[in-house]
C-alpha cells in the first residue's frame, strides 16, 4: 500500500476530501420552517374565532362568546348569520391585546350581574359601522323616516350635535347635525335603547328598552 509520501496526486486529492453534511442540514432548518408557518397560519385562523377569545380569559370573555354562538338576541344572532367575527367589530392591534392581558392577569376589571364588563368604554359610530360595506347609512335613515307614523321624526337623522369619537363631521343634508354613535341605540352585547325617548316619546322596537317609561 502506497503511503502518504508516494501517493498519487489523484489519490493525495481524494483522502483530502471530507463528506459534505450541509444537505441533511438545510432539510431539517426547512422542516423546521415550514412546521413554524403551519403553527403560525393555524394560529391565526384560531385568532379570528370567536373561541379564542375565550379559550384563556374565561371571565370575562364566556359570556360574550357563549351570547355570540347561541343568543337570539337581534343585532347578535344577524351578525352570527352573516359571519362577521369578534375581529372584524372589534380589531385587535397588538398594544391592546398586551393591555388587556395584562388587566386579565390582575384582575383589573369588574363584572355585572350578566358577567360582562361593567364598563367596556367601546362606542360604534356610523363610520365604523358603515365602513367595509357592512351598513349603508344613506339607505338605514331613509328606512326609518317619519318613525312610527310621525312626519318629520327619524331617529337615524338626529338634530342633536352629539358624536362619537369622530364627531365634527356634519353628515350631507342632515340639518347641520352630527351622526351619534350607534352604540347610544344599539347593543351587540346587551339590550338596545330608544336613547331618543331620554326626552321624546317615540315608538321603541319589540324588545328594547324605553326611557320614556321611567318618566310615565
Amino acid at each position: 500500500m502506497p503511503d502518504k509520501k508516494t501517493a498519487s496526486p489523484a489519490a493525495a486529492e481524494s483522502l483530502g476530501k471530507r463528506p459534505r453534511r450541509g444537505g441533511p442540514r438545510w432539510a431539517i432548518v426547512g422542516c423546521i420552517a415550514a412546521v413554524v408557518v403551519a403553527v403560525g397560519v393555524g394560529f391565526n385562523v384560531w385568532h379570528a374565532t370567536p373561541q379564542f377569545c375565550n379559550a384563556i380569559c374565561h371571565q370575562p370573555m364566556d359570556s360574550y362568546v357563549e351570547g355570540y354562538l347561541n343568543s337570539d338576541q337581534p343585532i347578535m344572532a344577524a351578525h352570527r348569520e352573516a359571519n362577521v367575527s369578534c375581529l372584524d367589530c372589534h380589531p385587535a392591534t397588538l398594544k391592546e391585546q398586551v393591555a388587556e392581558a395584562v388587566s386579565w392577569a390582575r384582575g383589573d376589571f369588574e363584572t355585572d350581574a350578566r358577567g360582562k364588563l361593567a364598563a367596556e368604554g367601546i362606542s360604534f359610530d356610523y363610520k365604523k359601522c358603515a365602513s367595509g360595506g357592512c351598513h349603508d347609512f344613506e339607505a338605514i335613515a331613509a328606512s326609518t323616516q317619519d318613525w312610527g307614523g310621525r312626519k318629520g321624526v327619524n331617529p337615524h337623522f338626529s338634530h342633536q350635535y352629539y358624536g362619537g369619537e369622530d364627531s365634527g363631521e356634519v353628515l350631507s343634508g342632515s340639518m347641520g347635525a352630527y351622526a351619534m354613535d350607534c352604540s347610544y341605540c344599539h347593543s351587540s352585547h346587551g339590550t338596545s335603547q330608544m336613547w331618543c325617548n331620554g326626552c321624546h316619546d317615540f315608538k321603541t322596537p319589540d324588545g328594547w328598552e324605553n326611557p320614556a317609561a321611567l318618566r310615565r
